[in-house]
């Protein structure tokens, strides 16, 4: 079983925000025990707002999800005690996740030769928004910020060009913690073969941008200018956007081939679609004909019709309407 491939390995977590958390997280659901070092004078990060929002306020609480299988050990890194005891947990474990800022570690007297000394089979996975060789590597920052330098931010914009934050899923979640797993599993593999573990440095910034590596070679290795192509799967083709319903709700087209563009079209009664999708001097009247359609039934009755065929069409559904599948477990994301 997946569930059980990390078991015996040792993580410890000193992280709080997302990346890190998430990256432990997963960890565990693939068998690791993960140690979650909390500093017990505050146990969850400060966000502005969190009095009022529900999202904000859940970490650290009873449904934080990223602490799922997890304990939880309290513990000043500050006070030599905790500079103690972090060192003693290090001895016996394999993996250190952290998310500070380059240098934090060491004025902690935790960095990678001290690390290192004391556990030469420890992987040191250090989680930062840009990297430890950048002039502005101490910088504070947060997902948009790494969106923002990485030339990902530019390419999602709403119909007046400004620039759209897609909630933190790229550069936390994806570019972080994603990633993040994937090279501490290869440094686990490695360690396998040589003994000895290593400091692993990721960069969210470039984890965004190595994300981006098929979408950006149009621009970077092809030379065609961004202007020329970047709202293509950012709503700008007609069979590739939200569509409202005549009862306020959305639909969700993403028709991209001819072959599915042909079916929507044979679906709505609309031949001409096909025609109009062929090249881009057609679009215009395709989302308008897109728009007046989608708005003569509910979304309900939308998705009867695209149920059972290839359109690629699918009702867009808030999280309350999701709430009887839950948050998957790692068997089910693989299922």
């Amino acid at each position: 079983m997946i569930r059980n491939a990390l078991a015996g390995v040792r993580v410890i977590d000193i992280s709080v925000n997302a990346p890190g958390p998430f990256t432990s997280m997963m960890l565990a659901d693939l068998g690791a025990e993960v140690i979650s070092i909390v500093n017990p004078a505050q146990a969850a990060p400060a966000y502005a707002g969190a009095a009022d929002d529900h999202m904000l306020a859940g970490r650290g609480g009873s449904y934080d999800a990223l602490a799922r299988g997890k304990s939880k050990r309290p513990l000043n890194l500050k006070s030599q005690q905790g500079l103690e005891a972090i060192l003693d947990s290090v001895r016996q474990a394999d993996v250190l996740i952290s998310e500070m800022r380059p240098g934090k570690l060491d004025s902690l007297g935790i960095g990678w030769d001290t690390l290192h000394a004391v556990s030469p089979r420890l992987i040191l996975c250090e989680i930062t928004g840009y990297g430890r060789s950048v002039p502005h590597r101490a910088r504070a920052g947060h997902d948009i910020n790494y969106l923002a330098l990485s030339g990902a931010l530019s390419l999602i914009r709403d119909t007046h060009g400004k620039p759209v934050v897609p909630q933190n899923l790229i550069g936390d979640y994806a570019a972080g913690g994603t990633i993040a797993v994937s090279v501490i599993l290869a440094a686990l593999i490695e360690r396998g073969r040589t003994g000895l573990g290593q400091r692993i440095t990721l960069s969210m910034t470039d984890g965004i941008r190595y994300l981006m590596s098929d979408i950006a070679a149009t621009t970077l290795l092809a030379g065609h200018p961004e202007e020329s192509w970047r709202a293509t799967l950012n709503g700008g083709m007609p069979t590739y956007d939200t569509y409202q319903t005549a009862d306020g709700g959305w639909i969700a087209v993403g028709a991209l081939e001819p072959k599915f563009i042909a079916t929507l079209a044979e679906k709505l009664a609309w031949p001409q679609l096909v025609d109009l999708m062929a090249r881009k001097d057609g679009w215009d009247d395709a989302r308008r004909g897109l728009q007046d359609r989608f708005a003569t039934r509910s979304r309900e009755a939308w998705t009867r019709l695209f149920e059972h065929c290839d359109a690629c069409v699918t009702p867009v559904l808030s999280l309350d309407e999701t709430r009887l599948k839950g948050i998957p477990s790692i068997d089910e994301v693989l299922a």
